[in-house]
């Protein structure tokens, strides 16, 4: 307990530990603040509209704008829409070619054109992607009763030319009319079933946001404490000090977990898990980031921060928050394995959207183990480092 009322006396101590609540502070308000909501503000995204074809053409385009939650602008060339999505004004162009109509009757496939600014957010991407391939399914379905009439009519037209008696032609006429009319243009239909689905965008972050913070913050407490332990190295063994270190982690550990969890219910993240588990988990999350951290400080000082923001980079590309894991080569899925942020990222998927309570478990016990090897590298470390020239 010597070590620990020494480091206790260091200004620098408290400062790591006010500087790890602090990121967790930070980060749920910022985050949570700043993507609370995002899914319901999707109005604010918008389509340019070119439309070339003034017959059927410009009928599609009025049922698209009131059936899509999008705000739509009208441009009278490709060349000033191109513009304006380079700018950034809008997020897709929709061209609807000037021979819409012809290829349609001509019983041709006709096209629409999308374009897509790929220089820009991830999320608008993708949204408009998805809308472009609802908004041609949505098209299909409103054009098909208009070719089937077509057809009909086509075909009574034809059929009337040959010599058949009036009567027969006109049962024909009708028995084909609805057998045409019957046919359906999708035979099957999808539905999707989305499980452990979560209310609110910002839910979605969660585990990166955990996973960043936590880790910042572990790196800045062990640079501080490192500091600390410099200025009371005289005064204490090298395995005083060691020791008072691991309590002061042990301790920030399991306290930290309480202002994670309040931050979630202040901003209503709803949880799938019990609190203990909860509790229990980033407590032991945590102490791995804490950990992991503490080697490469122990091992080259300050030079050791180099290290952990390779770490923090490694973990964010490998955790799986990013990219699936499933898609990383071979050598990073490897990597993955030896890092926290693989474990506490799944853990917290579990956590936010539900799943099985054993993975969670079985998350822990991951973490548990980097704790115990990093602890014995640091403990390695120390026994055969020189003790401080007193």
């Amino acid at each position: 307990m010597t070590g620990l009322q020494a480091l206790l006396r260091v200004r620098e101590t408290y400062i790591g530990i006010v500087a790890t609540i602090a990121f967790q502070l930070i980060f749920f308000t910022i985050w949570m603040t700043a993507y609370d909501g995002v899914n319901e503000r999707a109005e604010q995204l918008s389509i340019g509209l070119v439309v070339e074809d003034s017959a059927m053409g410009q009928q599609v385009a009025q049922n698209i704008k009131g059936s899509i939650p999008f705000a739509m602008e009208d441009y009278s060339s490709m060349k000033e829409a191109e513009s304006a999505l380079n700018e950034r004004q809008i997020n897709m162009i929709m061209q609807i070619p000037a021979d819409f109509t012809n290829q349609i009757q001509a019983g041709k496939e006709a096209e629409i054109i999308y374009a897509i600014n790929q220089a820009n957010a991830s999320v608008a991407k993708n949204m408009m992607e998805g809308v472009a391939k609802q908004l041609t399914e949505e098209i299909n379905q409103a054009l098909y009763p208009m070719q089937q009439s077509q057809a009909v009519e086509v075909f009574a037209q034809q059929f009337a030319q040959l010599p058949f008696e009036q009567h027969t032609a006109q049962q024909i006429t009708t028995s084909v009319k609805t057998t045409v009319m019957n046919v359906k243009d999708h035979a099957v239909d999808g539905t999707i079933v989305k499980t452990n689905d979560v209310k609110g965008f910002a839910a979605n972050f969660v585990p990166l946001m955990v996973i960043i913070s936590s880790f910042v913050g572990a790196m800045v407490m062990i640079m501080q404490h490192q500091q600390a332990a410099q200025l009371v190295q005289e005064s204490l063994s090298k395995w005083q000090l060691f020791l008072a270190r691991q309590l002061l982690n042990v301790g920030v550990a399991f306290t930290l977990p309480f202002i994670t969890i309040g931050l979630m219910h202040l901003f209503n993240i709803a949880s799938q898990e019990n609190l203990l588990s909860i509790y229990f988990f980033q407590a032991v999350m945590y102490l791995a980031f804490l950990s992991l951290a503490q080697v490469f400080v122990i091992a080259f000082g300050n030079m050791g921060m180099v290290f952990n923001i390779c770490a923090l980079s490694l973990q964010l590309v490998t955790s799986g928050v990013l990219v699936p894991k499933t898609m990383l080569s071979e050598g990073y899925k490897q990597v993955a394995a030896m890092l926290p942020a693989t474990y506490g990222a799944d853990g917290y998927y579990t956590i936010i959207f539900g799943g099985s309570s054993d993975n969670l478990l079985q998350n822990s016990s991951s973490l548990g183990i980097i704790i115990f090897v990093t602890l014995a590298i640091a403990t390695l470390i120390v026994t055969f480092k020189p003790a401080p020239v007193r």
